[in-house]
């Protein structure tokens, strides 16, 4: 086993071990800094939970004792948006750096979804009861009293209308925004999340081999997803593996039987299985 697969069956393991934690007990930031490690060297989380630390520093230097939640709220935008710039990419978002916390807090570029965690982390260790809020296509922060921000646009406050038409923007006119799209998204839902942005990145630089890897985490937070079994039998093939390909997409079909893909995937299977050595 060469050094890199080490470091990321170790990796894995760790971030396994966090995921079966009871909810409250996941630490987001840990999580997103596994994840962030996927298919590198071996990458010490520390300095950027020291860094989430010195963030949450630099806004309570501006407090005074007794602050309410809208002055801390302020000056926690003033200092990561305006202070420090925290922002998204103006170019493409098909970039796996934009969800990987160490470079997002080293560079301060990142997607809304990344921002969100930096912003939940450091408001967390200010005491704040701040929590994540998946709309469609738009990852959001949430707080006391309906409040809602986004991260995106320098924490600024959303209304309803404001989401209807984020949501508007992801999926068309003809989506309404209804209350289960502002619920307050679990850590587990955050960090499959940010897996799936960065399984997209990857496959959008066809780099078969980085999608493969986030199939591989996403099968860790959902375990009982067929989809992870037919992307990875996917993957796989793309990659040249393709005993290993068959046995997914069988496996797939299995569990599937009904799949509207099924016609598709049983095509796949004859061209790798012709491809077997």
């Amino acid at each position: 086993m060469s050094g890199l697969d080490a470091a990321r069956a170790a990796n894995r393991s760790r971030f396994a071990r966090l995921i079966a934690r009871p909810e409250p007990q996941i630490d987001l930031a840990f999580g997103a800094l596994l994840i962030a490690s996927e298919g590198r060297e071996e990458l010490d989380p520390e300095p950027s939970l020291q860094r989430l630390d010195e963030l949450a520093e630099r806004v309570r230097i501006h407090l005074d004792l007794g602050d309410g939640t809208g002055r801390i709220l302020d000056t926690l935008h003033d200092v990561l948006y305006r202070e420090l710039g925290f922002r998204t990419p103006t170019a493409t978002r098909a970039d796996p750096d934009l969800s990987r916390l160490d470079l997002v807090l080293e560079r301060r570029v990142g997607l809304p979804i990344s921002l969100a965690i930096v912003e939940l982390e450091v408001a967390w260790r200010l005491g704040l009861a701040l929590h994540g809020v998946g709309l469609p296509g738009h990852f959001i922060v949430g707080g006391p009293d309906g409040l809602l921000l986004d991260p995106a646009s320098g924490g600024r406050t959303l209304t309803r209308d404001d989401c209807q038409a984020l949501v508007h923007r992801s999926l068309g006119d003809g989506v309404l925004l209804h209350a289960g799209m502002l619920r307050p998204a679990g850590r587990r839902e955050i960090l499959a999340r940010v897996i799936r942005n960065l399984k997209a990145a990857h496959l959008h630089r066809r780099d078969w081999v980085g999608g493969l890897g986030a199939v591989e985490l996403l099968r860790i937070v959902e375990p009982t997803s067929p989809d992870h079994v037919r992307d990875r039998g996917l993957l796989l093939g793309r990659t040249g593996q393709w005993t290993a390909a068959v046995g997914d997409l069988r496996q797939y079909l299995e569990e599937q039987p009904e799949a509207a893909d099924r016609d598709e995937v049983v095509q796949v299977i004859g061209i790798f299985g012709g491809m077997r050595n």
